[in-house]
């Protein structure tokens, strides 16, 4: 059995190191400001995405046939409850309402842009179904097919 010895540091090394530098101490400082005007500016974006996608589930509750309503009573429901929830994106804009021979699928596609700094913008795409065959499947889009590029 090897014997382990104590290595001795001088105390002058130990006495000199006192913490975090100030340099040290703004780039950490910046880090945390950045990271937390990025929470403010995208946090709600997805809150009230949050909002589109209870107004979608809001039409499939019990009582409430989806299949039988008219598209005007299914936007006029949606725009209601966007309106009592305060949502302000594009996303009431964006309802499309498409009837396939005896399916219904709504869709409510958007992006929303923030703006983080200067000329630096946040931008996040949603898009969210309610296929009326399949509403326990509400809210999340029923094909992968890559989305168009509107430029």
């Amino acid at each position: 059995m090897q014997r382990i010895e104590k290595v001795n540091v001088p105390r002058k090394i130990l006495r000199d190191q006192k913490g975090v530098s100030l340099i040290s101490l703004i780039l950490l400082l910046m880090l945390l400001g950045f990271c937390a005007t990025f929470a403010i500016c995208v946090v709600p974006m997805y809150f009230e995405n949050s909002y589109v996608v209870n107004a979608l589930k809001s039409l499939t509750e019990p009582g409430v046939k989806v299949n039988e309503m008219s598209d005007s009573e299914i936007k006029k429901k949606l725009l209601n409850f966007y309106l009592i929830n305060n949502v302000t994106s594009k996303g009431p804009e964006n309802i499309v309402i498409d009837r396939k021979s005896k399916s219904l699928l709504i869709t409510i596609d958007y992006e929303n842009r923030v703006n983080l700094f200067r000329n630096i913008d946040v931008i996040a795409h949603f898009q969210n179904q309610l296929d009326g065959d399949q509403p326990n499947l509400c809210c999340k889009p029923l094909s992968s097919a890559p989305r168009a590029t509107k430029y």
